[in-house]
């Protein structure tokens, strides 16, 4: 089944219709103009006739051919011509059996007896038929002259027939100029129908291969503007559920990966500690060395234990204790742990609390945890000191807490893999300390969102819902 595009949909069926338009237009037209005309004609023509009957005219064929421009014939009973002004006749036409044939005498007698009366009556009645003579139209008017002959009448019909072709052709090139033109205005109507369908096609085409990170550049105020937009927004909607599908994978496949290496891990870390406690206590107390050795050891140990307790929380099963309670003494707890750290590195902590913060549901542990990660990172990012501000303030739904440093910043290309499990652009750590935040947040229906310029500094927005 042949396809056809909506552009031809909407420019074929205007073109068939003016096409038809077209044709019939010039021929009712031409048709409207003769009958009309010929009408006319056959009054003028007829009112004539009457004149040259009434003034005695009809005896006088050149006067009467000089004065109206006719030609005059004049039959006999048996059909022989009597009399002439027409000159020119073809071969066949000069012999009078033809002429009579051609001139429907017979057929003309009939229809004056039936007017007339008698053969024998003179009256004003006549009849008209169209005959071709010497190769030109004639209109003739037939008359019935006593004793029993056809005074014929003959009008020339060239002008005529040719003011209807010149109308014909007028009114034909006339339909084509409008033709034309409904087929450019068509087509240019059409194209800007379906230029933003076609652009629309396009885009659902390149968002099936996956490029959920394009948009559809369609921008007209119409119904397809409003299904660009609505596409658009699909769009989004699926890249974001894409992009946590993806998250969501990855988070279950580090999870996974973090639950067996630390359990292989933690055994044998156990059995080191012990050992190094252990010499520890059956070491000389005078070996300084020695000493001073098994404590770098113990606290290496210890360092390594931190880690494989931050894969294990990254790695176990979310189980919350949400309870209605204040935000900002959580938030203090620990800030108040992190003065020492805050003080050796020479920074200025703000704190910037809204007064009559709502009670909000949050697990106290988890979320001072994940407050925490975002502090230590804030005052890694501050080698040479700073300030760090941290506000809270209470949104519709909701309270928002900020953390912003005054630090190094983020390049941008990082900002989007911040929170990916194992990401981290410090020599130290596991790359899990966002990624836990992050989760947490969730855990708690709330978000998380950083902004950061190299050189001025860096802010992590969270936010917890109030129910």
């Amino acid at each position: 089944m042949r396809r056809y595009s909506i552009q031809t949909k909407i420019v074929l069926p205007f073109l068939l219709l003016f096409a038809v338009v077209t044709v019939a237009l010039p021929l009712i037209t031409v048709e409207f103009f003769a009958w009309k005309y010929g009408e006319q004609f056959t009054r003028e023509t007829q009112g004539w006739l009457d004149v040259i009957v009434e003034t005695g005219y009809i005896r006088d064929n050149e006067k009467v051919k000089q004065a109206y421009s006719v030609e005059v014939m004049i039959f006999g009973a048996d059909y022989t011509l009597n009399a002439s002004t027409l000159t020119v006749l073809a071969d066949e036409e000069q012999q009078w059996e033809n002429l009579a044939e051609k001139m429907r005498l017979q057929q003309v007698q009939q229809s004056l007896l039936a007017l007339a009366g008698s053969t024998e009556t003179q009256g004003d009645a006549s009849v008209t038929h169209d005959v071709t003579l010497g190769g030109k139209p004639y209109k003739v008017f037939y008359l019935l002259i006593p004793p029993g002959r056809f005074y014929c009448l003959l009008r020339p019909m060239e002008e005529i027939a040719a003011a209807k072709r010149t109308l014909a052709w007028s009114m034909f090139g006339i339909g084509i100029l409008v033709m034309t033109a409904v087929a450019l205005i068509s087509h240019l109507i059409g194209r800007n129908l379906t230029n933003p369908i076609k652009t629309l096609v396009e885009f659902t085409q390149r968002v099936a291969a996956g490029e959920l990170d394009k948009t559809c550049a369609v921008k007209t105020q119409d119904e397809i503007g409003e299904l660009a937009a609505a596409f658009n927004a699909m769009t989004r909607e699926l890249q974001q559920s894409r992009d946590k599908l993806i998250q969501a994978e990855r988070l279950a496949t580090a999870g996974r990966m973090s639950a067996s290496f630390a359990h292989e891990i933690r055994n044998p870390l156990s059995s080191m500690r012990m050992l190094a406690q252990m010499l520890m206590r059956k070491t000389d107390v005078s070996s300084e060395r020695h000493q001073q050795s098994l404590r770098s050891i113990l606290e290496e140990i210890e360092r390594i234990d931190g880690i494989v307790k931050g894969l294990m929380d990254f790695a176990r099963p979310a189980t919350l204790n949400r309870v209605q309670q204040p935000l900002v003494p959580a938030l203090q707890a620990v800030l108040s742990l992190m003065e020492a750290n805050l003080a050796h590195h020479q920074i200025e902590l703000v704190q910037q609390f809204a007064a009559n913060l709502p009670n909000i549901p949050f697990d106290t542990d988890k979320l001072k945890q994940a407050f925490m990660n975002v502090v230590l990172n804030a005052i890694e990012a501050m080698p040479q000191g700073g300030t760090l501000t941290i506000s809270a303030v209470e949104t519709a739904d909701g309270i928002r807490v900020e953390v912003a440093d005054t630090g190094v910043g983020i390049p941008e290309e990082d900002l989007a893999r911040l929170f990916e499990p194992f990401f981290t652009r410090k020599t130290k750590g596991t790359g899990l300390g966002l990624a836990n935040v992050k989760r947490v947040l969730e855990e708690h229906v709330g978000s998380v969102s950083v902004e950061s310029t190299v050189g001025e500094g860096t802010a992590v927005s969270m936010w917890l819902p109030s129910a």
